[in-house]
């Protein structure tokens, strides 16, 4: 039900979120490309913290079942378990019973809303990110896993290498200027035990809706330009492409197979294939793919089956992360982990956590990475890498 205080309804979001900041286990989930029907979330102080690992999360399972609250078909949580699943299956999720809920097509809080309080001001500071690897060395990276193509061992691989920056202020200044500098469709700001991890991932991972369960792959990347005949031409490059092409077929057809694990027999189609989607400084060619959940799985082991997204791991996905597991120099971490929200009423969803930088104990650091196929070319994919990363790299003026 929508809240019919005039003086709420006009509360800003950011205002919300800057009064509720400064609480312990603060969350920020937000739409940054609104349209309609989307909505943004923000919770604190959560009843309950649980970390571990998704190999053997059956108390963590337990604990979401123990709150589970079935309610008609609303499209919002009504509470939820907000967290991060890391690359390496880590996982760290706060408890949040009644997460205020903002609906941007309608302009007014549809649950819990927030308190005006007082703010104070946004402290905003930039990290000075570093390269953790040299140009030479990624594209041996590039040389070595191509080998592995050519030997039959997989078709495709993502690889990625790692920046960082000392930053002993406060991330949530970063996030505003990333929010407003790089809007995307999965910004998240979460603040969680000590942690502190800031994202502006344009990439659905998993969409749930009771049995419903969508996945939305991204392959293929042009930088965007101010020219607007260039622009489109690079849109149309990438639209033309048959490396891009490929891929994203490729790794359709295997985020199909992952759905297909854990969904009725004949439920899984690819309603979308090869669409362009322009972000404010790359463009992306995204599929969407949407099964029927089996009555027998649950939304946690759903995610666990399909985790990771096969656009960041790669094809075969097993062979494919032996791979990195080998060649990156850096753990990824919560890097092309999943970011995102397990709803009481099983309304549930999770981004791919890409252009995502973590914050811990006075030290920055993100990722940025490319997919690697027969035909790709060092270089390229190198410079790929540093399109990707222009988002975090930007942010850090006051918007």
């Amino acid at each position: 039900m929508a809240v019919e205080n005039p003086k709420i309804e006009t509360l800003e979001l950011i205002d919300a979120a800057r009064a509720l900041r400064s609480k312990p286990g603060f969350v920020c989930l937000e739409d940054g490309l609104p349209g309609p029907q989307s909505f943004s979330l923000l919770a604190a102080e959560p009843d309950l913290v649980m970390t571990g690992d998704i190999s053997g999360w059956r108390s963590f399972e337990e604990e979401l079942a123990r709150r589970a609250s079935p309610s008609a078909d609303l499209g919002i949580p009504t509470g939820a378990a907000i967290g991060w699943v890391g690359f390496d299956g880590r996982y760290r999720f706060g408890f949040y019973d009644q997460p205020s809920i903002y609906h941007h097509g309608r302009g007014v809080w549809l649950a819990n809303p927030p308190s005006t309080g007082n703010p104070g001001p946004t402290v905003f500071a930039r990290p000075e990110w570093h390269l953790r690897i040299s140009r030479e060395e990624f594209v041996s990276m590039v040389a070595r896993a191509k080998e592995y193509i050519a030997a039959g061992d997989i078709y495709q691989v993502c690889l990625a290498h790692a920046f960082e920056s000392d930053f002993p202020g406060d991330p949530w200044g970063y996030y505003e200027a990333l929010r407003h500098h790089s809007p995307a469709p999965y910004s998240a700001f979460l603040d969680l035990a000590g942690c502190q991890v800031v994202s502006a991932s344009p990439e659905c991972f998993l969409r749930m809706n009771g049995r419903r369960i969508i996945t939305r792959p991204i392959k293929g990347t042009r930088p965007r330009r101010m020219d607007q005949q260039l622009d489109q031409r690079n849109a149309y490059d990438l639209l033309t492409s048959p490396k891009e092409i490929a891929e994203l077929v490729m790794i359709t057809d295997l985020e199909r197979n992952d759905l297909g694990m854990v969904c009725d027999f004949g439920s899984v189609s690819v309603p979308e294939l090869l669409k362009l989607e322009s972000y404010q400084h790359v463009h992306h060619l995204v599929s969407t793919v949407h099964g029927t959940l089996r009555d027998d799985v649950s939304q946690p082991a759903a995610l666990r089956a399909c985790f990771p997204g096969g656009s960041i791991s790669g094809a075969p996905k097993k062979r494919a992360l032996e791979i990195i597991a080998e060649l990156e120099a850096h753990p990824r971490g919560v890097y092309t982990g999943a970011i995102g929200y397990f709803g009481y009423n099983g309304e549930s969803q999770f981004s791919i956590a890409i252009r995502t930088a973590v914050f811990e104990g006075g030290r920055g650091s993100f990722h940025a990475g490319a997919g690697i196929v027969a035909d790709s070319l060092p270089e390229a994919e190198w410079q790929e890498t540093l399109d990707k990363a222009a988002t975090l790299l930007l942010p850090g003026r006051e918007p």
